[in-house]
């Protein structure tokens, strides 16, 4: 409890990193599916931006204080992006832009939300955002090597996991360290 009788907040750097964490997970897949088919990748990166803003708007709520508005800022926020990707398929439908431009559109402002979202909400959005840029950047550039990104990325995240599945099966059930394998068991 805290001195006003109010819990203390969640550690918000977790709520943060676990949201960053399945972000990254979703902009892989992406990657992936922008790989074998553009036309249902344009779909999916539509369909991220409700899921990165629910994502951010919960991330607010846990760290939000008391007459705190963060929440209402994120999902302000989000509703911006999410209109300016609908703007931007209305847009396509009159024929002045193609459905990869489109779906580029749509990683853009994607990227530009997390981005956006790193520096007003918690810095560990920042490096989704970075990413979403650097998957834009391949995908209009150099689509023949998008495996190479996937591998890329793949590669730290499953180190990161393994590292902390290790550490944490040092730990005891209350979350402090066990007792090291070399101590002496007659004392």
């Amino acid at each position: 409890m805290t001195a006003d009788g109010a819990a203390p907040p969640h550690p918000s750097w977790k709520v943060a990193g676990s949201a960053a964490a399945v972000m990254v997970v979703l902009a892989l897949l992406g990657v992936g599916l922008a790989t074998a088919d553009v036309r249902f990748a344009r779909d999916y990166w539509m369909a991220l931006v409700p899921v990165y803003g629910l994502l951010c708007v919960f991330t607010a709520w846990k760290r939000a204080r008391p007459g705190e508005q963060l929440v209402l800022r994120q999902l302000l926020h989000w509703a911006g992006i999410a209109g300016a990707v609908a703007l931007d398929f209305s847009i396509r439908s009159t024929g002045l832009e193609t459905q990869v431009a489109s779906g580029l559109n749509a990683l853009l402002l994607l990227a530009l939300g997390c981005f956006l979202a790193g520096v007003h909400l918690d810095w560990l959005f920042v490096p989704v955002g970075l990413l979403l840029t650097l998957t834009l950047f391949l995908v209009a550039k150099a689509d023949q090597y998008l495996w190479l990104l996937l591998v890329a990325a793949a590669l730290p995240l499953a180190a990161w996991i393994v590292v902390r599945r290790v550490s944490g099966s040092r730990r005891t059930p209350d979350g402090a360290p066990a007792a090291s394998s070399t101590a002496d068991p007659k004392a």
